[in-house]
């Protein structure tokens, strides 16, 4: 009878808390828990055991829920971080791009300007027949040259002195190399300074006109002036010693 009386007490308990309604809206794990709880508790304690392990296993699927819900959370947060690494990722690697993209049209156009500018400043100093004195208007433009090229950091003045092919290679290897020197010193004289001027001596090894073409003679008694960058004058350096 005892027995009984707790039976219609925890289904009153059951029915009154509205739990058949309740358990059936609830997750799927607590209605497994109540339903677990309850055939554990029954089976251990009889009615009693019935109503207490209802209670647990209630509260227990209730925790899985519960625990189970933060894990799809916690996942779903690690997920949307990783897609923001992603896309943070993709857009450094664009920047990175862009910024490679950007500096090879700085280099192309630095390059395109030297030699611009190169060409612009290449003169040639023509002397008269074995002569490598240089005169007044000769003296100014050089130095107007070397206003222009001493504030520019890098940059090197590279002289070639030439002769004609009259004569013979001894004293023309001299005759250029004092022609070379002559421009030289009207550049220090103007400003340049001389560490950043290279001088080589070609003698007649370029010459190609005849004797008989005067014109073409007197283009190939000159010094070449050329502006260069600080490796090329390094090279011109090692192969002049």
């Amino acid at each position: 009878m005892r027995n009984q009386i707790i039976v219609l007490l925890a289904g009153s308990m059951l029915a009154t808390t509205g739990w058949t309604a309740e358990k059936a809206r609830a997750p799927k794990e607590e209605s497994i828990g109540v339903g677990s709880g309850a055939a554990i508790g029954a089976i251990a304690g009889g009615p009693i055991g019935f109503v207490i392990g209802a209670a647990f296993g209630g509260w227990l699927g209730d925790r899985f829920h519960h625990e189970r819900s933060e894990r799809v959370a916690s996942d779903q947060r690690a997920t949307e971080a990783q897609a923001r690494a992603s896309s943070l990722e993709s857009r450094l690697s664009g920047t990175e791009q862009q910024l490679a993209s950007t500096n090879a049209r700085l280099w192309n156009e630095r390059v395109a300007h030297r030699q611009e500018l190169e060409q612009a400043l290449a003169v040639d100093v023509l002397f008269r027949t074995e002569d490598s004195v240089i005169d007044g208007a000769t003296e100014q433009r050089l130095a107007e040259l070397a206003s222009l090229v001493a504030p520019m950091d890098g940059t090197v003045i590279r002289l070639d002195g030439h002769t004609d092919a009259r004569g013979t290679q001894e004293y023309n290897d001299q005759l250029s190399a004092a022609r070379a020197a002559s421009v030289r010193d009207a550049l220090i004289r103007a400003g340049m300074p001389a560490e950043r001027i290279v001088a080589t001596a070609a003698g007649e090894a370029e010459s190609t006109a005849s004797e008989q073409d005067v014109d073409g003679m007197a283009l190939e008694r000159r010094v070449q002036v050329r502006i260069v960058g600080l490796d090329d004058a390094s090279q011109v350096a090692q192969q002049t010693q």
